[in-house]
């Protein structure tokens, strides 16, 4: 039974569970069953039956779950595009992706250029179809793309990572058996911090929905009241945590975040960034009764593809391991040659197996300078090139190493180094840009630092310049990707082979800790 069959066997077996809860405002298994095969209706009667993407805008809303739904019931993928984009990355991303279809849980902002349509979907948790012609839907199969995630691009410009219903679907079995649920369980309650548009929510929304769990949504106003958050997760009945390492040490930093708070939670799942072993060891201490795991994997193979159970063994290092592949996957560790490297020895980490995807959206040059086919055992299978180091140990556990390119992980957040510098170029007045990724004592990434140099003087103490920098990037780049600092520099240093010396930046700086590009 697939993910949508399973959404309707809850539904049709307990309709009246909460599938969705964001706030004060729930949304049942029935009421997201019916409105999402109504929405589904519309879109078949919208769109050609040809699997174009459909944008979906908005934030936690309960019509997110129902807009995406309809959408793969019409057999369209969905592109989740969260209200914190500025309008130029929206735009880019609906003009990139070729979608005709927008639908807009939360108005559009001002200054998005498309020429898709776009229709209202602020009322479809609570059943108010929008008005567009009734087609007979029917969903996407196993090897179409259900949904495409949209990841930062080096050249500035996001790409599309498309995810296809099989890969979700062997992804949410093995995400179900990590969290130790079978269908029969009393239904769980799980947590979603990250933005639908980030991968990590596809574990929690899914991991939710295919089990008839409830998904517990708390957004980013939230998040920015200590106050609220506390009150919200006191009241939210957890048992399942997902999240990235860095929501938890935020919540780790008020006292009151403990075992108490929470009673029910049983397990912690963690993936989009470096979970240190600080974070786990608090986390084993003030929910002692519950597992913490940590998982790895690019937006690419499906969210994550490996696991560990974090236990007191391995809090002895300076870093955690990052599991074992899932089955179906096999990790291989490869050098600069393209040669399988024995267990210990780092190199490249490459991932094949039936979570790999099938590329990325209308980029032919992309999918082949990333994916290939490698042979197992004498079976063809599709494979990943990470870009990611790192070795595997002697009984087969994944240890990561960092990026080999301009690639750095911050708050769970991927970001392309280049795309950051590139839409700091498109700010009037910045000539030259480079940017570096600040790391602690502990090897974590706290921050973005950018240097730019200017075509001309901008008036005003360098903290005004560089906040006024700040606001002008942000109508290109969504907030995680603005640097906390911006330094203005008075000639962006090079090395001899012509490269931006990042080096030479930092060393300008006072002693710290240092920067990676």
């Amino acid at each position: 039974m697939d993910i949508v069959d399973r959404i309707g066997a809850v539904a049709a077996l307990d309709g009246d569970r909460v599938a969705h809860r964001h706030r004060d405002v729930t949304l049942s298994y029935s009421d997201l069953w019916t409105a999402s095969y109504g929405l589904a209706e519309r879109i078949s009667g919208l769109l050609a039956d040809d699997g174009s993407p459909v944008v979906v805008y908005g934030h936690k809303e309960s019509s997110m779950l129902v807009a995406f739904l309809g959408a793969v019931r019409a057999a369209h993928p969905y592109i989740p595009i969260d209200a914190s984009w500025p309008a130029d990355r929206i735009g880019s991303v609906i003009a990139e992706s070729r979608a005709r279809l927008v639908i807009a849980v939360r108005p559009l902002p001002e200054g998005v250029v498309s020429d898709a349509t776009v229709v209202d979907g602020s009322g479809l948790a609570s059943g108010v179809m929008p008005t567009v012609p009734t087609g007979s839907p029917h969903p996407v199969a196993d090897t179409d793309p259900y949904y495409v995630i949209y990841t930062s691009g080096s050249t500035g410009h996001p790409k599309g990572v498309q995810i296809t219903a099989g890969a979700l679907e062997r992804f949410v079995d093995w995400a179900l058996s990590l969290a130790g649920i079978s269908l029969d369980d009393p239904p769980e309650v799980w947590l979603n911090q990250a933005p639908f548009s980030f991968d990590l929510s596809v574990m929690d929304l899914y991991g939710a929905l295919a089990s008839g769990a409830t998904l517990h949504s708390i957004d980013a106003a939230t998040v920015a009241n200590p106050r609220a958050l506390q009150e919200n997760l006191a009241a939210s009945d957890l048992t399942i945590w997902v999240s990235t390492p860095s929501f938890a040490d935020l919540c780790l930093a008020d006292r009151g975040f403990e075992a108490a708070l929470l009673p029910r939670l049983r397990l912690f799942l963690f993936c989009g960034e470096t979970l240190s072993p600080t974070t786990a060891a608090a986390l084993r201490a003030r929910f002692p009764e519950a597992a913490v795991i940590n998982t790895y994997g690019p937006t690419e193979s499906t969210v994550a593809v490996t696991s560990v159970v974090i236990g007191p063994e391995h809090l002895d290092g300076t870093a955690l391991p990052v599991g074992v592949a899932k089955p179906g996957t096999t990790i291989l560790i490869r050098d600069d040659t393209g040669d399988v490297l024995p267990a210990g020895e780092s190199g490249e980490i490459v991932i094949a197996g039936d979570t790999v995807s099938i590329g990325y959206l209308h980029r032919p040059d992309l999918t082949e300078a990333a994916f290939t086919v490698v042979d197992l055992d004498g079976v063809p299978t599709p494979a990943y090139r990470t870009g990611d180091l790192g070795h595997l140990d002697a009984d087969g556990m994944l240890h990561f190493g960092g990026r080999l390119d301009g690639q750095v992980k911050l708050h769970g957040y991927r970001i392309e180094l280049e795309d950051v510098e590139n839409n700091l170029r498109r700010v009037e007045s910045v000539q030259q840009a480079a940017v570096v990724a600040i790391r602690s004592t502990d090897g974590a990434i706290t921050h973005l630092h950018a240097f730019v140099q200017l075509a001309s003087a901008l008036e005003g103490s360098p903290l005004a310049v560089a906040t006024r920098l700040k606001k002008q990037l942000r109508a290109y780049v969504p907030d995680y990707m603005v640097p906390k600092v911006i330094t203005v520099v008075d000639r962006i240093p090079m090395t001899g082979n012509g490269k931006a010396d990042r080096r030479a930046l930092v060393a300008g700086l006072h002693p710290g800790p240092g920067a990676e590009r």
